[in-house]
């Protein structure tokens, strides 16, 4: 038999599979391990995984940190060596009854769980929910898996036809607990505060932005257990380890997710988006112009359909298609969208001012509106057009909207959190668990709101509601 095969992760390094017959039959009676990897290398060549290429990991924050180039693909690729890796090691230390498939099945959920994100990722979804476009990445995410007409659906029903299904378990809590599924815990692998999709996103973004520092993925691995078969624990020994992570986690926060600049792009990135689709929806058919050899741009269609979209529309839809757009834009004869199309693909990027206390909402809001009218008597465009228009350059940014798993401290489900066991005390979630005054700490982090201008008005801005802006940063 030929050798296995090898994928190499800057992250991770090698990453093995057995060697088996893709052009064969699901090897029904072989090991795990080839099931797994029959299964994943299937699924890895179909043309919906294979789109993740054609979609950043992290939207813009290539824009601030320039190596931050990586995709879903790789993310996803990760995710499902580690959702294997955190299986077998839970099942080893908490001496668990291996059950057939259930450690191929984990690996493909990991596998798939992105596959239904759209250009910019989390960044487009926000704005198309806040265009009133019903559309959930997840949503997607089942579709491809369920339907049909799904090349990834096709492959998971060759090997079994409950195998989509089951998949679609890991995706959908409220789903497999309505079909009677018994809590386990292999599902919180995929899904949890401690499950394979953050440990890769962490440990891979966190590489490709350049920052130093991490925690001891290793050792977080060996000390892995299960609680009862339904939640996911570590031994206590290794509270450091799990308090490492959680501090990465909050760093990666504060200096890649939350950067100021990153959410400047994404807020001009919204902000271009929403006047395309205002336009579009206003009869400008110029917007979205046909694609080569196809009749529907598939933005276009995204837009009109949300998450009931064609698949195969759906499954053209990368960033190839949003930049083509966002480039041609810069000519377009509305002046609000060409102005902040040009300012996207130059990075001229809006700038921001901190809000440490957001809740001051009318004295937040009168600020908000004099930036306003300023930029209205700065930008001549503007004065051409609605008044509206000028909220697409001065807004507030609310991070507590992104759609990123921080830790949630104030999770309504303990089942998801992190357990501590052994060293002769009662189990406990980390939030409750009083040994460690860096996880106290963690509890009251808060990530500040802040108000996005374009630069042109900022020293204005500055000057005339100085006093306004020192109360609203907490400045006596």
């Amino acid at each position: 038999m030929s050798r296995p095969k090898f994928y190499r992760d800057p992250v991770h390094l090698q990453i093995r599979y057995d060697a088996v017959d893709l052009k064969s039959a699901f090897p029904r009676e072989a090991s795990t391990g080839a099931k797994t990897s029959w299964l994943v290398r299937s699924l890895v060549d179909c043309p919906e995984f294979q789109r993740l290429r054609h979609i950043r990991q992290n939207g813009l924050t290539n824009f601030v940190f320039h190596g931050a180039e990586h995709s879903r693909f790789a993310h996803s690729m990760g995710a499902a060596y580690l959702a294997r890796e955190m299986y077998s090691r839970i099942e080893r230390n908490s001496d668990a009854v291996h059950e057939s498939d259930f450690e191929a099945l984990t690996s493909v959920a990991a596998l798939l769980h992105d596959v239904g994100h759209g250009p910019f990722s989390h960044t487009l979804e926000e704005i198309l929910k806040a265009d009133g476009v019903d559309f959930d990445h997840e949503v997607m995410t089942q579709r491809m898996i369920e339907e049909e007409t799904s090349s990834l659906h096709n492959v998971l029903r060759a090997a079994d036809a409950r195998f989509p299904t089951e998949v679609v378990y890991y995706i959908d809590k409220k789903k497999r607990l309505k079909a009677g599924q018994k809590e386990h815990w292999r599902y919180r692998l995929v899904s949890s505060q401690l499950d394979a999709d953050r440990l890769d996103y962490l440990k891979r973004d966190a590489h490709f932005a350049g920052i130093q520092g991490g925690f001891d993925i290793a050792r977080l691995l060996d000390t892995l257990q299960h609680l009862d078969g339904t939640r996911i624990a570590v031994e206590r020994r290794s509270l450091v380890t799990v308090e490492a992570y959680l501090v990465m986690l909050d760093q990666m926060y504060r200096a890649v997710y939350y950067h100021h600049t990153t959410r400047a792009a994404s807020t001009l990135l919204s902000s271009v988006m929403r006047r395309a689709f205002r336009l579009y929806r206003d009869g400008d058919k110029k917007v979205f112009p046909s694609s080569a050899g196809h009749k529907n741009n598939p933005l276009k269609s995204l837009v009109d359909h949300g998450q009931a979209i064609p698949l195969e529309e759906y499954s053209r839809l990368s960033e190839y298609h949003a930049w083509a757009l966002i480039e041609a834009w810069q000519f377009h004869g509305d002046k609000v969208l060409a102005d902040l199309a040009t300012r996207l693909v130059r990075r001229r990027l809006f700038k921001t001012i901190d809000i440490v206390f957001p809740e001051k909402t009318s004295l937040l809001r009168s600020v908000e509106e004099h930036g306003r009218e300023l930029a209205i008597k700065a930008l001549p465009h503007l004065k051409q057009g609605k008044n509206d228009a000028a909220g697409l350059y001065v807004s507030v940014d609310e991070p507590d909207r992104t759609s990123y798993k921080r830790y949630d401290w104030r999770s309504e489900a303990p089942d998801e959190s992190i357990w501590l066991v052994q060293g002769g005390r009662k189990p406990a979630t980390i939030e409750e668990d009083q040994a460690s005054k860096i996880v106290q700490g963690l509890k009251g982090t808060t990530y500040f709101h802040r108000l996005v201008i374009p630069e042109e008005i900022k020293a204005d801005l500055l000057r005339d509601r100085r006093d306004d802006i020192k109360k609203l940063q907490g400045d006596k």
